[in-house]
Formats: structure tokens, sequence, C-alpha cells
């Protein structure tokens, strides 16, 4: 809407005023866009984006939402900042209060990182928090595996919720592996210990205590 500059010394186009650029099924909507490219190259392909203020990236079925999104095309990689930070798929949404990163240099094991009061949310509802996220997903979008650190918690579907220091998520088993200071409540049941697996297809919870680590406890309530 403000104006729209093609700068061939510095090899970049610049967008400003709900500025907006699309190819194929990928397209990126912002307040302002700076689009890079190798000035020695005779295609001009783009190969690195910086998009501010408002930030919308799809790509496909995956959308991004942002303040900030910093895109380098060659590594295919993409560093994206902002108080609500969000990568959405049909199979789940990540968000974090600092930034998400989508590395997929290694496209059948792509890796996702939330900092900053990370949460994963699934589309059955299971939920994963940390301060830190690091999720693996197939090339086809299928999640793999989801790790949380440092205040990490899981619910499930049916409202039970387990915190511990760390956690690892395997999708394909849908079983939950806890580390450290494992607390699992169910209304008023709580069950403590060092470690715990948590089934979310089968909604059994099992607490473990590791060698030489203290006794597990619980309050069961009839």
């Amino acid at each position: 809407e403000e104006f729209l500059e093609w700068n061939q010394n510095e090899g970049t186009y610049t967008a400003k005023g709900e500025a907006f650029v699309q190819q194929s099924e990928t397209s990126i909507r912002a307040a302002h866009i700076i689009a890079r490219y190798n000035t020695s190259s005779e295609t001009r392909s783009i190969n690195h984006f910086i998009a501010s203020g408002d930030v919308t990236y799809v790509e496909g079925e995956n959308t991004a939402k942002g303040d900030k999104l910093d895109y380098d095309l060659t590594a295919n990689f993409y560093f994206l900042t902002g108080e609500n930070a969000s990568v959405e798929g049909p199979r789940g949404k990540m968000t974090a209060t600092k930034s998400i990163t989508y590395d997929a240099a290694e496209d059948a094991n792509r890796k996702v990182t939330a900092t900053g009061k990370a949460r994963y949310k699934s589309d059955d509802g299971r939920m994963v928090f940390g301060d830190k996220l690091i999720a693996h997903i197939a090339a086809d979008g299928t999640l793999k595996t989801v790790s949380a650190f440092d205040n990490t918690k899981v619910i499930t579907t049916n409202g039970t919720e387990a915190t511990a220091d760390k956690l690892t998520y395997v999708a394909s088993t849908a079983v939950a592996n806890l580390d450290g200071n494992v607390e699992i409540t169910d209304d008023e049941n709580i069950m403590r210990g060092d470690k715990a697996k948590i089934d979310f297809d089968k909604e059994i919870s099992r607490i473990i205590s590791s060698p030489g680590g203290k006794r597990v406890s619980g309050t069961l309530m009839p």
C-alpha cells in the first residue's frame, strides 16, 4: 500500500504497507517484507525473506504467525519471533512467547523448536507444555516426537495432568515418558515419583521409582 522498491545494487525487493508475496502454495503477508537474491545470478531467484509486523506465512496446509519472520530458503530454515508466535498444521499447533524455529534441512526429519512458555496441542486435544519444546516431524507433516524441558506438563484428553523436569512424547505409540519430580493428578488422585509413563490411548499412568531413588507415593480417592 505504501511502496514497492527494487534495489539492483543490493539485490533486494522491498514492499511496505500490507505487503504480500506469493509463489505457488506459499505466501507471506506482513506490514514490511524484504526479499533478497544473489546479484551474480542471472535468474535472480529469491533466497531470503525478512518479514515484520503481523506476519502470516502459509505453506500448503501449514500456517506460521508472529511479529517477525527470517526465512533462509537455501538452508530451508526460518526463525519466527513474537509473544504470540505459532505454527499450525492439520495435525496440531505449536505456540510460544519468544520464538519458533523450523528446520527442514532433513526433509524426513524436520525439526521445530519453540521457546518461552511453549505449548503443543494435537488435533485430538492432547497437550504438551514446557519452557522449551523440540518436535520432530516427518515429511508428510506427521508428528514423530515432542520433547519438553523445564516446567513441563502433559494433559490427556480426559483431563489427567502430569508434570516433570523433562518429558518426551512419542506419537507412534502415544506414550509420554517423564523424568524427574513427576506428579500425576487426576481429579483428587495424585501420584508422585522419579519417573512415569503415560499411555494416552489406553489412559494408563504408571509411576516408577528409579534405582536408588525415593519410593513412589500416591493419594487415591474412591
